[in-house]
């Protein structure tokens, strides 16, 4: 077939005004790239676990700032000052309010994921409305 006999398929495919007749099996083409195209009904995602969280090795902390009450803040400060003298001596340095407010998300975490609508923060928060 020389150049002049030859069809761009291509150009037929991309162009508004196009004959899908004029090209054998064009026109099976476009209804093949229609069909896989085409949007699927959604299947139900499989729930993505929050938990466990995780450290990673050589993972960096970031600073942040979040505003505490007062009494929650002198909680905190509670908490690690009690918790120094009830651990070991090499475990005391696990103690630190950041590390304390690790695990305290990590528990959250794990109550909401586990009881979903009934845990104790939803049903807090919802009484604060």
């Amino acid at each position: 077939m020389s150049t002049r006999e030859q069809h761009d398929i291509l150009g037929e495919l991309f162009r508004e005004d196009r004959n899908l007749a004029a090209v054998p099996g064009l026109e099976e083409l476009d209804s093949l790239i229609h069909a896989c195209l085409a949007p699927k009904t959604p299947q139900p995602a499989a729930r993505k676990k929050v938990l466990p969280l995780k450290s990673k090795a050589g993972a960096s902390t970031k600073k942040t700032t979040h505003y505490l009450r007062e009494d929650v803040f002198d909680g905190l400060t509670q908490a690690k000052v009690i918790l120094k003298r009830l651990l070991p001596a090499g475990a005391k340095g696990k103690a630190s309010k950041s590390n304390l407010v690790n695990y305290a998300v990590n528990t959250l975490l794990r109550e909401i994921e586990e009881k979903g609508a009934q845990s104790s923060i939803i049903k807090k928060i919802l009484e604060k409305k």
